[in-house]
């Protein structure tokens, strides 16, 4: 069965479109049958090693962003899944398998990764399931299996830097779309990209995590969180698609939707207290091209007929008492114990004839770039403060005044707001002065946006921070070489700390030390050929980033005088078997010449689903053995090793050849 995929929009109007018909009691694609849902995700049994193979087609982005590469593109695609495999109470992971030719026939489970130009204006990428196959039942209950999802990213990448931070969680968000998930309502990676507080840095936010766990869950994992379930009725009847969030001041949200009975269960929180709020699903944002209640598919009833959202309520805090409140002071605290289900929390909602406030996105001002970034960073202990702006549907006027009787708070009593106005016309954008209370600790904090008939919670408005953003300032070789014979770079910036990651296009270098007396790094970079330029980027823990002081971040050159790994000389293969027979293990064997093998790091693919890497052995820096499985008879030339940033891949017949050549122009 084939499904549509789904859009990911770009720059500030973003949005989605979902792409199965159903909706969950989570966020997962749901397919109902009987009134029992089964979620669409891979069957286990399909795979091997319970890794899902993704494939990057070898047909390139054209035009790119001046100064980007095919190698920087497929570096950032290649982490952008490892985001996913980080997940350690997911036990789904994705392989990476290397680059496949135009015109491929496989038949096995897979990823593919496409550039195209069949894509709406707007859009940056598309992702989801493409294919699936009949329902079945597994210990986990009934479930639909995936047999092909597709994440298809625009060909014209001309305006879109592969380094940037909209690129990067643009692919996190379509991948999670591939392995079966669908939207949040949390400002988590799987949110709308119009309110979501994801970074490069911290991309996955606690709902994220929690949707992929509960989906391919570990054996553990149900022992180390809680749930909180009941009910929403308005008038006593059921309230279907509310989105009901579990949220405190010192915890990011965790969210379900309800069923069609009215029914949720929020699994996946850890333990701690909590508010529970309910609030309807926003209304499609025609300008952003969505076409429904939080751009998603609704659930099918037994006809197939589709079962549209109630959201004529006003949105309510849990109080213990049917009415609910929109005061959080006034809301009850639910402690939440791991392994525990909290039940009977039911909401008796208000009707509301329409909804004021929804869609709201937050940025932060950096004075240093004169930048506005998202998510927006507070530093704590700032005397000044901090200026949050915001835009959304209901914050302003059609005269871009304020709307009246609207006022900005803070979940807890976490900091001091003040001074809330509009922006000069014609920037539809509200802003207000932010400065942390004393005792506030660092993480993700929220804010209540209130009129006198509304109340709209956006999680994770901001990040309270204790330091600047890092930036780079140079990368210069020591004398210094690891075992391995690979030269170390010291790195130097400003707001470097012990756990800053340093990239190379979308690839981590190897740290070596620890930061130094002079706030430097010292690192190893990620291999490339003589000659390469890469985009340098740091990222921190608290999920800021180099990029929000230097959007046109520092490039680094491979000079092959600096380092031995740094090769100009063109890399060949020679592969024996020359074809690959139909069996469970095959032994193949790869020279190389003017190569660098490096155990751990060098992967090898075949670009087909139906031959399966199982095993890569680094005999040397010139010869791998690599163990596969496959369905079919496949010349062993079709074949791709990637280390690093370089690339060797087969271009025509069974000619081998290195396509990590320069950037264009260089």
């Amino acid at each position: 069965m084939k499904r549509a995929l789904v859009p990911r929009f770009c720059l500030l109007a973003l949005a989605l479109v979902s792409l199965t018909g159903t909706a969950s009691a989570y966020y997962y694609y749901m397919l109902f049958s009987g009134g029992v849902g089964a979620p669409v995700k891979f069957d286990f049994g399909m795979l091997v090693n319970k890794k899902v193979p993704f494939y990057i087609s070898d047909q390139g982005p054209s035009p790119l962003y001046p100064g980007d590469s095919f190698q920087a593109v497929v570096s950032e695609i290649r982490a952008a899944a490892e985001v996913w495999n980080n997940v350690g109470t997911s036990e789904l992971k994705l392989a990476y398998g290397g680059l496949y030719p135009a015109g491929r026939i496989d038949s096995a489970v897979s990823i593919d990764v496409d550039f195209s130009d069949d894509i709406t204006p707007g859009v940056l990428a598309l992702g989801g399931p493409e294919s699936i196959a009949g329902r079945t039942t597994g210990a986990g209950g009934p479930y639909v299996p995936i047999t092909r999802s597709k994440l298809l990213v625009r060909r014209d990448m001309s305006q879109t830097p592969s380094f940037g931070e909209q690129f990067f969680v643009t692919l996190v968000h379509e991948f999670g779309h591939t392995l079966g998930l669908q939207h949040t309502l949390t400002s988590s990676v799987m949110s709308t990209l119009r309110t979501s507080a994801a970074s490069k840095a911290s991309p996955l936010g606690p709902d994220d995590i929690a949707a992929i766990s509960l989906l391919y869950p570990t054996s553990s994992y149900a022992a180390t969180i809680g749930s909180i379930g009941g009910r929403v009725t308005l008038n006593g009847s059921a309230v279907n698609l509310a989105s009901v969030v579990a949220i405190s001041p010192s915890n990011p949200a965790i969210s379900a939707l309800t069923n069609p009975d009215g029914t949720y269960k929020i699994d996946g929180i850890p333990p701690g207290q909590y508010f529970v709020y309910v609030h309807p699903l926003p209304p499609p944002v025609q300008s952003s091209g969505e076409g429904s209640y939080a751009n998603i598919w609704y659930p099918l009833d037994s006809n197939g007929i589709p079962i549209s959202p109630n959201t004529n309520f006003g949105a309510q805090f849990y109080s213990g008492s049917g009415s609910g409140t929109r005061d959080w002071q006034q809301a009850l605290a639910l402690p939440v114990a791991a392994g525990e289900m909290k039940a009977g929390v039911d909401f008796n909602v208000s009707p509301r004839s329409s909804q004021a406030i929804a869609s709201v996105r937050t940025y932060g001002y950096i004075l240093q770039s004169a930048m506005y970034v998202s998510p927006a960073p507070v530093t704590l202990g700032s005397v000044a403060g901090v200026s949050l702006v915001a835009s959304g549907l209901g914050l302003l006027q059609s005269n871009n005044s304020l709307t009246p009787g609207l006022s900005v708070a803070t979940l807890g009593t976490i900091a001091q707001l003040t001074g809330l106005r509009a922006y000069p016309p014609p920037q539809p954008y509200i802003v207000v002065e932010a400065r942390m209370n004393l005792g506030t600790g660092p993480g993700a904090k929220h804010l209540l946006f209130s009129t006198p008939d509304d109340l709209y919670v956006l999680p994770s408005a901001f990040t309270a921070v204790t330091t600047a953003p890092p930036s780079i300032n140079s990368v210069t070789a020591t004398s210094k070489f690891d075992a391995s014979g690979n030269r170390i770079f010291s790195v130097s910036g400003t707001g470097l700390q012990a756990d800053t990651r340093i990239l190379f296009e979308g690839l981590n270098a190897t740290l070596v030390d620890s930061v130094q007396p002079d706030g430097s790094l010292l690192v190893v970079p990620p291999q490339a050929p003589a000659g390469y330029n890469a985009k340098i980027v740091a990222l921190n823990s608290d999920g800021q980033s180099s990029l929000f002081l230097q959007p046109a971040p520092p490039s680094f050159s491979y000079d092959a005088a600096l380092s031995p790994a740094f090769t100009s000389a063109a890399a060949s293969l020679t592969i024996t078997p020359s074809y690959i027979p139909a069996a469970a293990d095959t032994v193949i064997d790869v020279q190389g010449v003017n190569t660098n093998f490096v155990d751990g790091v060098t992967q090898v693919g075949f670009g087909t689903s139906d031959i399966l890497v199982k095993q890569v052995s680094v005999i040397s820096s010139t010869h791998l053995s690599v163990v596969v499985t496959s369905t079919t008879l496949y010349p062993s030339s079709k074949i791709t090793v990637t280390t690093g940033l370089r690339i060797i891949s087969q271009a025509v017949g069974s000619q081998i050849v290195a396509t990590d050549s320069l950037r264009p122009g260089q």
